[in-house]
């Protein structure tokens, strides 16, 4: 098989698409959020980010660069793996103690992300269940979907309609 080919075709199927992505070369500077430059193939241009998931701006505040900053310089960067092989790092868990009390809960768990938060939740409750159903439309976040796909539930609707359950 011509791999080389396969992948050219595929790929070109995507650009006639208009699915091919080409990801924002983007260049953000510290205190002036939202603003940003792209660097794009005509040359750089002076943009407004306004999907940046930074909604609180707690990205740029200067609190947080320094609290960054210090972290950094006291405990250096990565986490060196992942918690089941080379632990915890203290300032996790004391940050998870501090969110478990600000919600008077027994415990608290930080995820990387909200995408691995719901995946990781809803396929660990949903595999704890017997024979869990789960109702969900499939135009619902790819986390969810990706969750409930590998958590045990059994059927996952194409759309929240009563036809089709």
């Amino acid at each position: 098989m011509d791999y080389q080919s396969l992948f050219k075709e595929h790929v070109n199927q995507l650009k006639a698409e208009n699915r091919y992505r080409v990801f924002a070369n983007l260049e953000r500077k510290a205190g002036e959020h939202p603003h940003a430059i792209w660097h794009s193939d005509s040359g750089p241009k002076d943009v407004i980010i306004w999907c940046s998931n930074d909604y609180l701006g707690m990205g740029q505040s200067k609190k947080s660069i320094k609290a960054m900053t210090d972290s950094v310089n006291n405990h250096g960067t990565g986490a060196g793996g992942t918690r089941n092989i080379s632990g915890t790092s203290h300032t996790i868990v004391s940050l998870e103690n501090e969110l478990a009390a600000l919600h008077s809960k027994e415990r608290a768990l930080v995820f990387t992300s909200g995408y691995v938060a719901n995946e990781a939740s809803i396929s660990a409750i949903s595999a704890l269940l017997d024979d869990p159903v789960i109702f969900s439309d499939s135009m619902n976040h790819a986390s969810i979907i990706s969750g409930i796909r590998y958590g045990r539930a059994e059927k996952l609707f194409s759309a929240i309609m009563t036809q089709n359950i």
